[in-house]
Protein backbone atom coordinates (compact mmCIF):
# COMPACT_ATOMS: atom_id res chain seq x y z
CA UNK A 1 0.00 0.00 0.00
CA UNK A 2 3.22 2.68 0.63
CA UNK A 3 4.71 2.05 -1.93
CA UNK A 4 1.41 2.35 -4.26
CA UNK A 5 0.76 5.58 -2.32
CA UNK A 6 4.20 6.97 -3.37
CA UNK A 7 4.46 5.99 -6.87
CA UNK A 8 1.09 7.60 -6.65
CA UNK A 9 2.09 10.75 -5.30
CA UNK A 10 5.33 10.65 -7.86
CA UNK A 11 2.79 9.98 -10.70
CA UNK A 12 0.85 13.31 -9.61
CA UNK A 13 3.75 15.57 -8.89
CA UNK A 14 5.18 14.49 -12.65
CA UNK A 15 1.66 15.61 -14.21
CA UNK A 16 1.59 18.65 -12.15
CA UNK A 17 4.84 19.67 -12.93
CA UNK A 18 4.56 18.89 -16.71
CA UNK A 19 1.27 20.83 -16.85
CA UNK A 20 2.96 24.05 -15.15
CA UNK A 21 5.53 23.74 -18.02
CA UNK A 22 3.13 23.24 -20.74
CA UNK A 23 0.93 26.26 -19.53
CA UNK A 24 4.52 28.57 -18.92
CA UNK A 25 5.32 27.42 -22.32
CA UNK A 26 2.55 28.03 -24.36
CA UNK A 27 2.40 31.14 -22.74
CA UNK A 28 5.88 32.18 -23.50
CA UNK A 29 4.85 31.15 -27.35
CA UNK A 30 1.95 33.40 -27.43
CA UNK A 31 3.81 35.99 -25.78
CA UNK A 32 6.30 35.86 -28.35
CA UNK A 33 4.00 36.11 -30.80
CA UNK A 34 1.59 39.03 -29.54
CA UNK A 35 5.17 41.21 -29.29
CA UNK A 36 5.83 40.33 -32.92
CA UNK A 37 2.61 40.22 -35.11
CA UNK A 38 2.79 39.98 -38.48
CA UNK A 39 3.92 42.86 -40.27
CA UNK A 40 1.42 44.47 -42.67
CA UNK A 41 2.56 45.48 -46.09
CA UNK A 42 2.22 49.30 -47.58
CA UNK A 43 -1.19 49.14 -50.34
CA UNK A 44 -1.21 52.78 -51.17
CA UNK A 45 1.59 56.18 -51.03
CA UNK A 46 -0.51 59.43 -51.05
CA UNK A 47 0.94 60.17 -54.70
CA UNK A 48 -2.24 57.69 -55.71
CA UNK A 49 -4.34 60.95 -53.84
CA UNK A 50 -2.68 63.30 -55.66
CA UNK A 51 -1.12 64.78 -52.19
CA UNK A 52 2.43 65.98 -52.33
CA UNK A 53 4.53 64.26 -49.53
CA UNK A 54 8.09 63.01 -48.60
CA UNK A 55 9.52 59.75 -47.02
CA UNK A 56 10.82 60.46 -43.79
CA UNK A 57 12.68 58.97 -41.60
CA UNK A 58 12.46 59.36 -37.77
CA UNK A 59 15.37 58.29 -35.65
CA UNK A 60 13.62 56.79 -32.20
CA UNK A 61 14.91 57.54 -28.74
CA UNK A 62 17.30 54.53 -28.91
CA UNK A 63 18.31 54.94 -32.59
CA UNK A 64 15.85 52.97 -34.37
CA UNK A 65 15.06 53.90 -37.31
CA UNK A 66 10.96 54.46 -38.16
CA UNK A 67 9.60 55.49 -41.50
CA UNK A 68 6.80 57.20 -42.29
CA UNK A 69 4.97 60.17 -44.87
CA UNK A 70 5.31 63.86 -44.16
CA UNK A 71 2.37 65.80 -46.39
CA UNK A 72 3.08 69.20 -46.15
CA UNK A 73 0.28 72.34 -46.57
CA UNK A 74 0.90 75.48 -47.95
CA UNK A 75 -0.77 77.16 -44.92
CA UNK A 76 -1.32 74.62 -42.53
CA UNK A 77 -3.74 75.42 -39.69
CA UNK A 78 -2.06 73.01 -37.90
CA UNK A 79 -0.09 69.69 -37.53
CA UNK A 80 -1.57 65.75 -37.51
CA UNK A 81 0.72 63.48 -36.15
CA UNK A 82 -0.75 59.79 -36.41
CA UNK A 83 -0.60 57.07 -34.47
CA UNK A 84 -1.79 54.02 -35.74
CA UNK A 85 -2.60 50.42 -33.75
CA UNK A 86 -1.59 47.31 -32.98
CA UNK A 87 -0.77 44.98 -35.78
CA UNK A 88 -1.06 48.56 -38.40
CA UNK A 89 0.81 50.57 -40.18
CA UNK A 90 0.79 54.01 -41.01
CA UNK A 91 -2.19 53.79 -43.48
CA UNK A 92 -4.50 52.15 -40.71
CA UNK A 93 -6.23 49.85 -43.05
CA UNK A 94 -9.34 49.75 -40.65
CA UNK A 95 -9.81 53.04 -40.55
CA UNK A 96 -9.14 53.54 -43.61
CA UNK A 97 -6.81 56.69 -43.30
CA UNK A 98 -5.82 57.02 -46.88
CA UNK A 99 -9.68 58.31 -46.69
CA UNK A 100 -9.37 60.37 -44.24
CA UNK A 101 -5.68 62.11 -45.37
CA UNK A 102 -7.80 64.22 -48.19
CA UNK A 103 -9.94 65.30 -45.78
CA UNK A 104 -7.50 66.76 -43.68
CA UNK A 105 -5.46 68.00 -46.23
CA UNK A 106 -8.68 70.02 -48.10
CA UNK A 107 -9.69 71.45 -44.26
CA UNK A 108 -5.85 73.02 -44.17
CA UNK A 109 -4.00 70.55 -42.19
CA UNK A 110 -0.54 68.88 -42.44
CA UNK A 111 0.15 65.15 -41.85
CA UNK A 112 2.82 63.05 -40.26
CA UNK A 113 1.93 59.60 -40.35
CA UNK A 114 4.86 56.90 -39.43
CA UNK A 115 5.52 53.26 -38.60
CA UNK A 116 6.02 52.29 -34.85
CA UNK A 117 8.82 50.25 -34.16
CA UNK A 118 8.21 46.50 -35.29
CA UNK A 119 5.34 47.46 -37.55
CA UNK A 120 5.15 48.01 -41.44
CA UNK A 121 8.91 48.83 -42.55
CA UNK A 122 10.15 50.14 -39.20
CA UNK A 123 12.90 48.76 -37.58
CA UNK A 124 12.55 46.78 -34.55
CA UNK A 125 11.37 43.24 -33.63
CA UNK A 126 8.99 44.06 -30.58
CA UNK A 127 5.76 45.54 -30.39
CA UNK A 128 5.02 46.78 -26.69
CA UNK A 129 1.73 48.28 -26.90
CA UNK A 130 2.67 51.31 -26.09
CA UNK A 131 5.59 50.86 -23.30
CA UNK A 132 8.28 51.42 -26.12
CA UNK A 133 6.17 53.06 -28.76
CA UNK A 134 5.15 56.49 -26.60
CA UNK A 135 9.20 57.34 -27.14
CA UNK A 136 8.61 56.89 -30.59
CA UNK A 137 5.40 58.93 -30.75
CA UNK A 138 7.67 61.58 -28.71
CA UNK A 139 10.34 61.29 -31.58
CA UNK A 140 7.49 61.86 -34.42
CA UNK A 141 6.24 64.85 -32.66
CA UNK A 142 9.65 66.15 -32.12
CA UNK A 143 10.37 65.63 -36.08
CA UNK A 144 7.03 67.49 -36.79
CA UNK A 145 8.36 70.72 -34.69
CA UNK A 146 11.26 71.05 -36.66
CA UNK A 147 9.13 70.68 -39.90
CA UNK A 148 6.42 73.51 -38.66
CA UNK A 149 6.31 76.39 -35.50
CA UNK A 150 2.45 76.05 -35.69
CA UNK A 151 0.06 73.51 -33.27
CA UNK A 152 0.68 69.95 -33.01
CA UNK A 153 -2.92 67.89 -32.72
CA UNK A 154 -2.04 63.95 -31.70
CA UNK A 155 -4.57 61.44 -33.17
CA UNK A 156 -4.47 58.05 -32.57
CA UNK A 157 -5.99 54.38 -33.48
CA UNK A 158 -6.54 51.39 -31.06
CA UNK A 159 -2.97 51.09 -28.90
CA UNK A 160 -1.73 54.53 -31.01
CA UNK A 161 -4.67 56.62 -29.01
CA UNK A 162 -3.54 54.40 -25.50
CA UNK A 163 -0.06 55.79 -26.49
CA UNK A 164 -1.17 59.33 -27.71
CA UNK A 165 -2.97 60.06 -24.43
CA UNK A 166 0.11 58.66 -22.66
CA UNK A 167 2.28 60.78 -24.38
CA UNK A 168 0.30 64.16 -24.50
CA UNK A 169 0.86 64.10 -20.56
CA UNK A 170 4.04 64.63 -21.23
CA UNK A 171 4.79 66.13 -24.80
CA UNK A 172 3.44 70.03 -25.48
CA UNK A 173 0.19 69.50 -28.15
CA UNK A 174 -2.95 71.49 -28.57
CA UNK A 175 -5.21 68.40 -28.82
CA UNK A 176 -5.83 65.01 -28.84
CA UNK A 177 -8.21 62.64 -30.80
CA UNK A 178 -8.14 59.30 -29.75
CA UNK A 179 -10.35 56.41 -31.40
CA UNK A 180 -10.66 53.46 -29.23
CA UNK A 181 -8.27 53.91 -26.32
CA UNK A 182 -7.81 51.46 -23.63
CA UNK A 183 -7.46 53.02 -20.24
CA UNK A 184 -4.96 50.84 -18.53
CA UNK A 185 -3.16 48.42 -20.56
CA UNK A 186 -2.28 46.11 -17.29
CA UNK A 187 -5.93 46.16 -16.49
CA UNK A 188 -7.16 45.96 -19.91
CA UNK A 189 -5.32 42.59 -20.81
CA UNK A 190 -6.20 41.18 -17.01
CA UNK A 191 -9.79 40.91 -18.85
CA UNK A 192 -9.27 41.13 -22.27
CA UNK A 193 -6.24 39.31 -23.13
CA UNK A 194 -7.62 36.10 -24.46
CA UNK A 195 -9.16 38.07 -27.18
CA UNK A 196 -5.52 38.37 -28.75
CA UNK A 197 -4.13 35.29 -27.19
CA UNK A 198 -7.49 32.84 -27.92
CA UNK A 199 -6.72 30.97 -24.84
CA UNK A 200 -8.79 30.55 -21.55
CA UNK A 201 -8.06 33.60 -19.04
CA UNK A 202 -7.13 30.90 -16.57
CA UNK A 203 -4.61 29.81 -15.99
CA UNK A 204 -2.74 31.42 -18.86
CA UNK A 205 -3.37 35.30 -18.68
CA UNK A 206 -1.93 35.25 -15.39
CA UNK A 207 1.44 33.63 -16.33
CA UNK A 208 1.52 35.72 -19.89
CA UNK A 209 1.92 39.21 -18.45
CA UNK A 210 4.09 37.31 -15.75
CA UNK A 211 7.21 36.00 -18.14
CA UNK A 212 6.38 38.43 -21.44
CA UNK A 213 8.21 41.53 -19.78
CA UNK A 214 11.23 39.32 -19.14
CA UNK A 215 12.11 38.75 -22.59
CA UNK A 216 10.02 41.67 -24.93
CA UNK A 217 10.66 44.63 -22.83
CA UNK A 218 6.12 45.03 -22.71
CA UNK A 219 5.69 46.32 -19.54
CA UNK A 220 2.27 46.27 -18.37
CA UNK A 221 2.30 48.96 -15.94
CA UNK A 222 3.98 51.77 -18.23
CA UNK A 223 0.80 52.27 -20.07
CA UNK A 224 -1.72 53.73 -18.37
CA UNK A 225 -3.74 57.06 -19.47
CA UNK A 226 -6.45 56.35 -17.10
CA UNK A 227 -3.38 58.27 -14.64
CA UNK A 228 -2.16 60.78 -17.57
CA UNK A 229 -5.49 62.27 -18.75
CA UNK A 230 -5.57 63.57 -15.29
CA UNK A 231 -2.55 65.98 -16.17
CA UNK A 232 -3.62 66.77 -19.72
CA UNK A 233 -3.73 70.66 -20.18
CA UNK A 234 -5.07 70.07 -24.07
CA UNK A 235 -8.65 69.37 -24.93
CA UNK A 236 -9.69 65.33 -25.92
CA UNK A 237 -11.64 64.07 -28.13
CA UNK A 238 -12.35 59.96 -27.90
CA UNK A 239 -14.33 58.00 -30.20
CA UNK A 240 -15.62 54.45 -29.15
CA UNK A 241 -18.03 52.32 -30.92
CA UNK A 242 -20.36 50.65 -27.87
CA UNK A 243 -20.30 47.91 -29.25
CA UNK A 244 -16.82 47.17 -30.10
CA UNK A 245 -16.04 43.39 -28.79
CA UNK A 246 -11.46 44.18 -28.74
CA UNK A 247 -11.84 47.12 -26.29
CA UNK A 248 -14.85 47.58 -24.48
CA UNK A 249 -16.46 51.28 -24.72
CA UNK A 250 -16.23 51.28 -21.03
CA UNK A 251 -12.61 51.76 -21.85
CA UNK A 252 -13.08 55.01 -22.94
CA UNK A 253 -16.07 56.07 -20.18
CA UNK A 254 -13.60 55.36 -17.82
CA UNK A 255 -11.02 57.82 -19.31
CA UNK A 256 -13.79 60.70 -19.50
CA UNK A 257 -14.65 60.59 -16.08
CA UNK A 258 -10.86 61.94 -15.31
CA UNK A 259 -10.85 65.31 -17.71
CA UNK A 260 -13.69 67.27 -18.25
CA UNK A 261 -11.93 68.50 -21.46
CA UNK A 262 -12.73 65.11 -22.32
CA UNK A 263 -15.64 64.75 -25.04
CA UNK A 264 -16.52 61.36 -25.56
CA UNK A 265 -18.60 60.46 -28.96
CA UNK A 266 -20.14 56.81 -28.61
CA UNK A 267 -21.41 55.57 -31.70
CA UNK A 268 -24.07 53.24 -32.68
CA UNK A 269 -22.20 50.16 -33.77
CA UNK A 270 -20.30 46.48 -33.66
CA UNK A 271 -16.66 45.93 -34.19
CA UNK A 272 -13.16 47.44 -33.24
CA UNK A 273 -11.92 50.84 -34.95
CA UNK A 274 -15.45 50.58 -36.87
CA UNK A 275 -16.84 54.07 -36.29
CA UNK A 276 -16.00 55.49 -39.12
CA UNK A 277 -16.39 53.10 -42.05
CA UNK A 278 -20.08 52.92 -40.04
CA UNK A 279 -20.81 56.82 -39.33
CA UNK A 280 -18.36 58.03 -42.03
CA UNK A 281 -20.37 61.72 -42.74
CA UNK A 282 -20.47 61.88 -39.12
CA UNK A 283 -17.04 60.81 -37.93
CA UNK A 284 -15.39 63.83 -40.08
CA UNK A 285 -18.10 66.44 -38.78
CA UNK A 286 -16.59 65.15 -35.15
CA UNK A 287 -13.14 65.61 -36.12
CA UNK A 288 -13.34 68.99 -38.05
CA UNK A 289 -15.96 70.90 -35.43
CA UNK A 290 -13.89 69.75 -32.88
CA UNK A 291 -10.37 71.03 -34.46
CA UNK A 292 -12.61 73.94 -34.97
CA UNK A 293 -13.45 74.71 -31.85
CA UNK A 294 -10.40 73.85 -30.00
CA UNK A 295 -7.45 75.39 -32.46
Amino acid sequence: MNRVMKYTGVALSVIVLVAFLAVVGISAHIGDQLTSPVRETLTFTPKALDIKYENVTIQAEDGSDLYGWWIPHPTPRATIVFAHGYGKNREQSDLPLKELIPEFHKQGYQFLTFDFRASGISEGDRVTVGAKEQSDLQAAIAFANERTDGPIVLYGVSMGAATALSTADETEVAAVIADSPFSDLRGYLETNLPVWSDLPNIPFTPVILTITPWFTGLDADLVKPIDDVEHIDAPILLIHGRGDNAIPVSESERLAERNDQIDLWVTENDGHVASHKTFQAEYREQLFDFLERVL
